[in-house]
């Protein structure tokens, strides 16, 4: 239950960092939480295990752990955006699907791609887990940055509960529903009104702002008129404008008065890609224009449950970032987050504790040509699998210009070859190739051909359970 400590003051969003109690506490059975206590924690930095661009970062890492090492670099307050798309206290173990051939009846690999499943009744585990990376998330942020949690009717009051605790009242921005889903099937069979939604929860500093972008709105052409100067427009009821904004409309030519001096709000319509005439409106927080992910161009569809569309993560990156902004995102998955912040020219760090997202990110960035680099931070991880497959076999083929063959595994999810490092130190990619998935599925190409004679070469193979094994030869 909430409890209510003290009365809630209007003022500035409290400093995340900065002791002493919250006016509200969120209580649930068994809390081991307490607000700030990742400070005994010291800050261990990330180390790089595959070079790239210092602007493109993959982290493979717990949330708490990402936080630790941007905090010792000294981003702790640096920070324009957090996106997050937990886990949802769902109850359910998900698991990733990689087609190697496209069709629905191809071959498919499965594996696990994280577990929801929380002890008891779930609530209480789920808190300890998600309250400690929220705040530490917070924490990071800028005085103009914003944290959104991603979230469904699960989890999304208790989110609310959480960064009260965290932030303050005074801190709320926006509570944005996405309806992901139409209402199909059995869910639209059942005695209930369709789960269809998911709701993105924001917080911000106390100088956050957002952007909202503008969608256009087709005009039924019955509905169109035109002034003395031939512009199309649509009218509406002057309702609550005040007289003194009427005769700033009407200065502005925005006011239409019918034969009987009735007084309408002229809106001018604009034409959108095929001629059509439409209002621009400001999106709202209700999303019901993002189209769900399996509306999505299949080269898109990564296989790793739970996936956002690229258009949601683009229009959040959009109004909540600057360019050349900040982006974080610990709970990384497929990486859209890491994709939308390139595309829209700002800077990101995503990390997952997965060693199956951290492949399937990976892959998916290097296929867009963002360089990104590869690190890793707090405790080893492994993924699961069995470790006796995971050695690759290489032939290579001497010459003016080294021809390198991949041999086994006849399926990887990437390989990439280093010629600079020879196997000490980050992985430095001289060449790589990824699959890449969609009705086709492509796969990656198996003969490498380098120009020179290089010396000493690695090879690194990713697999799609997230496991990653390396070789090394004289190319000579």
């Amino acid at each position: 239950m909430l409890h209510r400590q003290a009365r809630i003051q209007r003022g500035p969003v409290r400093d995340v960092a900065a002791a002493g109690p919250s006016p509200l506490r969120l209580e649930w059975p068994g809390r081991a939480w307490v607000p700030r206590a990742r400070r005994v924690r010291a800050a261990q930095g990330a180390v790089v295990d595959e070079a790239g661009d210092a602007r493109a970062r993959l982290v493979h890492g717990d949330a708490l752990d990402v936080v630790h090492a941007l905090e010792g670099e000294g981003l702790g307050g640096r920070v324009d955006l957090v996106y997050i798309d937990p886990p949802f206290a769902s109850q359910a173990a998900y698991v990733h699907e990689a087609r190697l051939d496209g069709p629905a009846d191809g071959r498919v690999l499965r594996a696990r791609a994280y577990d929801d499943r929380w002890a008891g009744e779930g609530v209480g585990t789920y808190l300890d887990m998600l309250a400690p990376r929220i705040e530490a998330l917070a924490g990071l942020l800028a005085r103009t940055g914003t944290i959104w949690v991603h979230v469904d009717w699960r989890a999304s009051y208790l989110v609310r509960s959480l960064l009260d605790e965290v932030l303050g009242r005074d801190a709320f921005v926006n509570e944005i529903v996405w309806r992901r889903a139409p209402n199909l099937g059995r869910q639209a069979a059942s005695h209930q009104f369709g789960r269809t939604l998911d709701t993105l929860v924001v917080y911000g500093g106390d100088r956050a702002t957002l952007a909202p972008p503008t969608r256009l709105e087709r005009i039924e052409p019955k509905s169109v008129r035109r002034d003395a100067q031939g512009r199309p427009f649509i009218a509406a009821p002057r309702g609550d404008y005040t007289d003194e904004s009427v005769s700033r409309l009407d200065a502005e030519g925005r006011i239409h008065r019918t034969a009987s001096g009735k007084v309408y709000v002229k809106y001018f319509l604009v034409e959108d890609g095929s001629g059509a005439l439409c209002r621009e409106r400001r999106v709202d927080a209700l999303w019901t224009d993002v189209p769900p992910l399996r509306h999505a161009a299949p080269a898109e569809r990564t296989g790793f449950p739970t996936q956002k569309p690229r258009a949601l993560l683009d229009r959040i990156v959009a109004c909540a970032s600057p360019p050349d902004g900040l982006v974080v995102d610990a709970f990384g998955g497929s990486g859209t987050t890491g994709e939308s912040a390139h595309a829209l020219g700002r800077r990101f760090v995503l990390g997952d504790e997965s060693p199956l997202a951290i492949a399937t990110a990976r892959a998916r960035l290097l296929r867009a040509g963002i360089d990104v680099s590869v690190e890793r931070c707090g405790r080893e991880r492994h993924a699961d699998g069995d470790p006796t497959t995971a050695t690759p076999q290489v032939r290579i083929h001497p010459g003016k210009d080294v021809r390198v063959e991949l041999i086994e595994p006849r399926d990887p999810l990437a390989w990439a070859i280093d010629v600079a490092s020879g196997g000490s130190g980050p992985f430095r990619r001289a060449w790589h190739s990824e699959r890449t998935p969609g009705v086709r599925a492509r796969p990656v190409e198996r003969v490498a051909q380098l120009e020179g004679a290089p010396g000493r070469l690695a090879v690194r193979v990713w697999y799609d359970d997230g496991r990653a094994a390396t070789w090394t030869e004289d190319a000579r």
